[in-house]
């Protein structure tokens, strides 16, 4: 790993609250600063640590799409090929959709064993009590001398494994949060990192593999919903369904039973994943003859999953086959952490 002596990070920006300016004809922030404006909100002079700066894009994280997780891999593959020494990766984000981007990056790249750093912020750089020269620097720190090999969030001091980040908070600096278990470290005076975490290892021989079907639908269930809209989403082309069922993953198997139509669903081909709508907790179907219903016609558990690691994790499963067997064997196989409870 690289010491605080020297480093080598790599800063690839995508946009976000942090790149936004003021845009006096639509009176609204839009991404607009340039990864040099980035930097020089940063305070003067970052010791040895040689910052390599590629802009990706300029993209408000609302419209971001799974065909840019995918160019973000990309970018992280081609640099870390073209520089050598290279301690770590900075890629700034909009909030909105971080947990989705970083959580396909997770995925799309294994075993990097070096930082992988998502940031962004509340408010943007151009504000004088913006969060994001702090979250910037926070960020780059880690990446050049924090002992971790995965990819992560960074934001208001603390560091999250991106398979586990959810965005909580609208307005707060402390937007993020983990769910189960608690982030894998702090950003104070030291870098403290937990035992849990994945530790840099130079000896790993870095896989990529950006391959999606982004054909995958999240629903949340709720009272009265139609269950006929399970065949709605399969007619026009779905491959899979990711269902946010209360509590442990219940659905209802009484008036507006989802049972049947998860039934039709899987076996027309679609692959139909249960979460829970609770932050914290897992889907356990076997716990509820709610939730036993729908697994006895086939749905899969996402068990401690985050919904939106489960629908980008589904995507990238879809992505590599459409055998249903294989996509239950892959779904229940841990790849970045993302559930504590895999292979069950």
């Amino acid at each position: 790993m690289a010491t605080e002596d020297t480093a080598r990070v790599c800063l690839i920006t995508t946009g976000g609250t942090i790149a936004s300016i003021y845009d006096s004809a639509t009176h609204a922030l839009r991404p607009g600063l340039s990864v040099d404006a980035l930097l020089e909100r940063l305070p003067k002079g970052l010791g040895n640590v040689e910052v390599i700066k590629r802009e990706l894009f300029e993209l408000d994280s609302a419209n971001a799409q799974p065909y840019h997780w995918q160019q973000i891999a990309a970018a992280v593959k081609s640099v870390s090929e073209e520089i050598d020494d290279l301690s770590g990766i900075v890629v700034t984000h909009g909030t909105d959709t971080m947990c989705y981007s970083s959580a396909a990056v997770s995925f799309m790249i294994q075993d990097f064993g070096k930082p992988i750093v998502f940031t962004g912020a509340q408010i943007s750089a151009t504000v004088p009590w913006s969060d994001g020269p702090r979250n910037l620097l926070d960020a780059i720190r880690l990446a050049a001398f924090g002992d971790l090999g995965e990819t992560c969030v960074v934001f208001n001091g603390e560091v999250h494994r991106a398979t586990r980040t959810k965005k909580v908070r609208v307005n707060s600096y402390d937007a993020f949060d983990s769910m189960d278990p608690s982030p894998i470290g702090i950003l104070a005076r030291d870098i403290v990192l937990y035992d849990r975490r994945r530790h840099r290892d130079h000896t790993l021989v870095p896989r990529f593999d950006t391959r999606l079907d982004d054909r995958v639908f999240l629903l949340k269930v709720f009272p009265g919903m139609p269950p006929q809209i399970l065949a709605r989403i399969v007619d026009i082309g779905y491959q899979g369904i990711v269902i946010e069922g209360y509590g442990s993953g219940n659905v209802p198997t009484n008036e507006n039973a989802l049972t049947g139509n998860i039934l039709q669903a899987v076996d027309q081909g679609c692959t139909v994943v249960i979460s829970s709508q609770c932050a914290f907790g897992q889907a356990d179907l076997s716990l509820y003859e709610v939730g036993r219903a729908a697994m006895e016609v086939g749905a899969i558990s996402a068990y401690d999953m985050t919904s939106e690691a489960a629908l980008v994790k589904l995507a990238w499963v879809l992505g590599h086959t459409h055998d249903e067997d294989r996509i239950k064997e892959m779904m229940a196989i841990n790849y970045a952490d993302e559930m504590s409870l895999a292979g069950r």
